[in-house]
């Protein structure tokens, strides 16, 4: 389902803020700059792009220490960089836990403004407006439907990890 798989998309994105120590404001700011380097606006960062960029900012770098620079972030390997892999480039706190539950409830915890302990239809409107994700009502109701198996209005954390996983 779409609507399932832009939140997975945007909870990864919130899991890598939260791993990587990032505010919304500094994601923000982040994507500005990715948008600046993405020349052709096709969502990736190439080497060749890389490179004008660097070279706007008086850097020259090889093609070699480019290729190290989106390899060092290239999780998908497809010799680019999307905004995901970007924000790891930029951020300066390299996380290294690898306990998956604990990034899943620092991710749980940003979506969970007022810290109650469950996510409602409010938060998670907030939240993916603050991320450029304006949602319709239908879609965010198809969102919440989707992983709210309880249905009870709100996503407990149980629920935000069944959704992640699956």
């Amino acid at each position: 389902c779409f609507s399932s798989h832009r939140l997975l998309q945007d909870t990864q994105l919130i899991i890598t803020m939260a791993k990587h120590g990032l505010s919304e404001d500094e994601v923000a700011d982040l994507k500005e700059a990715f948008n600046m380097f993405d020349i052709d606006g096709d969502g990736t960062i190439t080497l060749v792009e890389l490179k004008k960029v660097m070279k706007s900012l008086g850097q020259n770098p090889t093609d070699k220490e480019l290729r190290q620079m989106i390899e060092s972030v290239d999780d998908n390997d497809d010799h680019e960089i999307d905004f995901q892999e970007f924000l790891i480039l930029m951020s300066s706190k390299k996380g290294n836990n690898d306990d998956p539950d604990k990034e899943l409830r620092d991710a749980f915890r940003v979506f969970d403004e007022d810290g109650n302990g469950t996510i409602s239809r409010s938060e998670l409107k907030k939240l993916m407006k603050n991320l450029g994700q304006a949602l319709s009502d239908a879609e965010l109701d198809a969102m919440m439907d989707e992983v709210d198996t309880d249905g009870n209005g709100e996503i407990d954390f149980e629920e935000f990890k069944s959704m992640m996983h699956s």
